[in-house]
């Protein structure tokens, strides 16, 4: 086949600088394309957006592993308004999933903030949004151990089986193994600088966290 004008006058000696290192190459599936499943994932950033909705923190979790490994999807939980509000079910949720006993979550009155989740492991059930009958993306958050069952019965029935109740926070079973972890108190988000009067906010409203 001929070439064409534009071909003919292509750049073809071309180089750069890239940094190549710790990348997972793409697998063809999809770098926004999650399907339904159990996923174990990173909790890579959690914050509150008081532009948006300041009453609500949002979770950002990154797949850990697998051939999806990098994708990540959004949650959120708003923050309890009081010792009856029904969120605290989904933070206690939350908290088993990322590996607290129920030892420490049933000690009384405990602080969270994003130092208490950033960076730790969690386990995650995830309905695409073609799956859900709302047509909205959905995130339930389980104990390590109850993920665990779960997928096993989701792998063997080939996905047919997507049963994942939401969090109660009545396991009352204690998760992980090692020294338990430590609830640390929430610090000032990070990248604002000392002065920003928005870090004072953000705290606060995060420091209201099962108070």
């Amino acid at each position: 086949m001929a070439q064409t004008a534009t071909e003919i006058n292509v750049v073809r000696e071309w180089d750069f600088e890239v940094n190549l290192s710790g990348l997972q190459a793409p697998t063809g599936k999809g770098g926004n394309v999650l399907p339904t499943g159990y996923y174990k994932v990173q909790l890579s950033d959690m914050y509150v957006n008081p532009d948006k909705n300041a009453s609500r923190v949002i979770i950002k979790a990154t797949v850990a592993e697998g051939p999806f490994m990098g994708a990540i999807r959004t949650d959120g939980l708003g923050i309890p308004k009081g010792g009856d509000d029904k969120v605290r079910y989904y933070w206690r949720g939350l908290a088993e999933s990322s590996g607290y006993t129920a030892q420490q979550l049933d000690a009384g009155s405990v602080r969270l903030g994003i130092n208490s989740f950033k960076g730790r492991t969690a386990y995650m059930f995830f309905t695409a949004k073609e799956d859900a009958e709302d047509g909205y993306e959905n995130v339930t958050w389980l104990a390590p151990m109850e993920w665990s069952q779960q997928k096993q019965n989701f792998d063997m029935t080939g996905g047919a089986k997507k049963d994942a109740a939401a969090p109660t926070g009545a396991s009352g079973s204690a998760l992980g193994s090692g020294p338990a972890p430590v609830i640390e108190a929430p610090k000032s988000l990070g990248g604002e600088s000392a002065g920003d009067s928005n870090t004072t906010k953000k705290s606060a409203l995060l420091g209201q966290l099962f108070q």
